[in-house]
C-alpha cells in the first residue's frame, strides 16, 4: 500500500509541476505571440500527434501489463517496442514532410511544423517511462521530465525576453523532449535489475506478436487523436490558425486539473492489471477507482466552467476573449476523458483489443462528422461540443457492447458510490505492494 501511494505522490509532483509551469509558459507564450502564431504551434502539434498511434502500436499499455506480471517477458517486449517505433517513426515523419511542403504557403509555419515533427520522435519513442511507472518508480520519471520541463521554461521565458520569432519556440520544446528522453534512458540502462538482464533481447517473435496485437490498438490510439486533435486540424484548415489559437488557450486551461486523476490512475492500474484472473477483485478495484476519478474531477469541471469567463480574461487578457465558450465546454470533456482513460486501460487489461478498434474508429468518424457540421456555424465552440459528444461516446456509452456492459455497469455504479463508502477489501487490494 505505502509503495503504490508513495508512487502516485511521485507521479502527482511530477504532475502539479508539470501542469502548472506548463500553464505559466505557454500563457506568457500566448501573450507574446498573439493567436494566430500561437494556433500554429498548435496546430503542428495536433498534426504531428496523428504519427504516435502508430510509432507506439499501442505497445505502451501491452508492455506496461507484462512488465507488472512478468519482469523479464516484459523487458523483451519494450526492447523490441523500441526497435519497431523507431522504423516506423522514420517513415511516417517523412509521408507528414511531404505533405507539410504542399501544405505550408509560409516557410516559416512550414518550419515550424517539420521541427515539431522531426523533434517529436523523442516522445513518441520514450519507452522508459512505461518501464518505470511498471516498476513504481515514477520519481524517476518525475526528476526527468520535471528537469527537462524547468530548462524548457527558462529558454522560452529567454526567448520573448529576447523576442525571437516563433521557430525558436518549436525548438524549445524540442530541447524538452530530447532532455527528458536522454535522461530517462541514462536511469534505465543504469538500473541494477536491467544490468542484471543484459542477455534479455527483443525478438522477431515478440516483434510479430506486438504488431498483431498493436495494431488493433493503434488504430484504437489513432482513433483517440483523432477526436481529440482533428477540432485543432479542422479548425485550421476550415477557419484559420487564429481559431487554433483561441482553442488551444481554452484547452490548455481545461486539462490543468487532469494531473490529478491521471497521477491515481497511473499507481492504481498495477494492481487492477494483476488482478485480472480474479472477477470480484478486478471488478472491485476498478469500480473504486472510477468511484475516485469521478467524484474528484466533476467539482473541478464545474468550478472550472462556471468560472471561464474570468480565467479566460485575467490569465490570457482580452485578445483571447473568444476561448470563453470554449473552455465553458471543454471543462466538462475533461471529466469524460478522465473515465475514458480508466475505460481504455482495463478494457486492454481484459483483451479487448478489437473491441476498442470499432469502438474508437466509430468515435473518430462521428467526431469528424460534427466537427465538419459544427465548426462552420460555431467555430470554436463547435469544435468543443463536437470533442465533448466524443468524449462522452467513447467513456461511457460504447462501453455498453462490451462484454454485455461489463465496464459501464461498474461506471454507473461508481456514480452513486462515494468513495469513502468503498469496502476496505476493494481499497487494501487495489494499492496492494505487486513486488
Amino acid at each position: 500500500m505505502q509503495t503504490v501511494r508513495a508512487n502516485t505522490l511521485w507521479i502527482l509532483f511530477e504532475k502539479i509541476f508539470f501542469v502548472l509551469a506548463g500553464i505559466f509558459v505557454n500563457v506568457y507564450v500566448a501573450r507574446y505571440l498573439g493567436p494566430e502564431l500561437f494556433g500554429v504551434l498548435g496546430f503542428s502539434l495536433a498534426m504531428t500527434g496523428l504519427i504516435s498511434p502508430f510509432t507506439t502500436l499501442g505497445a505502451n499499455n501491452i508492455v506496461f501489463n507484462r512488465l507488472s506480471r512478468n519482469p523479464v517477458s516484459g523487458l523483451r517486449l519494450l526492447k523490441s517496442s523500441a526497435r519497431l517505433r523507431a522504423i516506423i517513426f522514420v517513415m511516417m515523419a517523412s509521408l507528414f514532410s511531404l505533405f507539410a511542403l504542399f501544405y505550408f504557403e509560409n516557410a516559416e509555419k512550414r518550419n515550424v511544423f517539420l521541427i515539431i515533427l522531426w523533434g517529436s520522435f523523442f516522445t513518441t519513442n520514450d519507452v522508459y517511462q512505461v518501464f518505470f511507472n511498471a516498476r513504481l518508480e515514477s520519481r524517476i520519471n518525475t526528476l526527468c521530465q520535471n528537469s527537462a520541463l524547468l530548462a524548457s521554461v527558462v529558454l522560452k521565458l529567454a526567448f520573448v525576453a529576447a523576442k525571437l520569432s516563433v521557430t525558436a519556440f518549436a525548438l524549445a520544446s524540442i530541447a524538452q523532449w530530447a532532455t527528458s528522453y536522454l535522461m530517462k534512458r541514462y536511469f534505465y540502462e543504469r538500473n541494477s535489475d536491467v544490468l542484471q538482464q543484459r542477455d534479455v533481447r527483443g525478438s522477431r517473435r515478440h516483434a510479430r506478436y506486438l504488431l498483431r496485437v498493436g495494431l488493433p490498438l493503434a488504430f484504437s490510439g489513432l482513433a483517440i487523436v483523432l477526436y481529440t486533435k482533428t477540432d485543432q486540424i479542422m479548425l485550421g484548415m476550415l477557419v484559420n490558425h487564429e481559431a487554433v489559437g483561441y482553442y488551444t488557450a481554452a484547452i490548455t486551461l481545461a486539462q490543468g486539473w487532469i494531473f490529478i486523476p491521471q497521477a491515481i490512475i497511473a499507481s492504481y492500474m498495477v494492481g487492477i492489471s494483476q488482478s485480472s484472473g480474479n472477477t470480484r477483485q478486478f471488478d472491485a478495484r476498478t469500480k473504486a477507482l472510477f468511484s475516485k476519478v469521478i467524484w474528484m474531477s466533476l467539482p473541478a469541471s464545474l468550478a472550472l466552467s462556471l468560472s471561464s469567463p474570468w480565467a479566460v480574461s485575467l490569465i490570457y487578457g482580452e485578445s483571447f476573449t473568444p476561448a470563453t465558450d470554449i473552455l465553458y465546454i471543454s471543462a466538462f470533456s475533461t471529466l469524460f476523458s478522465a473515465i475514458g482513460t480508466i475505460s481504455y486501460r482495463t478494457i486492454t487489461v481484459l483483451g479487448g483489443y478489437q473491441f476498442l478498434f470499432y469502438k474508437m474508429m466509430s468515435v473518430a468518424l462521428l467526431n469528424i462528422v460534427l466537427n465538419y457540421v459544427l465548426i462552420p456555424i460555431y467555430g470554436g465552440a463547435g469544435a468543443a461540443i463536437s470533442t465533448l459528444c466524443a468524449e462522452i461516446l467513447s467513456s461511457v456509452a460504447f462501453n455498453l457492447f462490451f462484454q454485455k456492459g461489463r465496464i459501464l455497469k461498474l461506471q454507473l455504479k461508481a456514480c452513486v458510490t462515494l468513495p469513502m463508502m468503498e469496502k476496505t477489501d476493494a481499497k487494501d487490494s487495489t494499492g496492494q505492494n505487486p513486488r
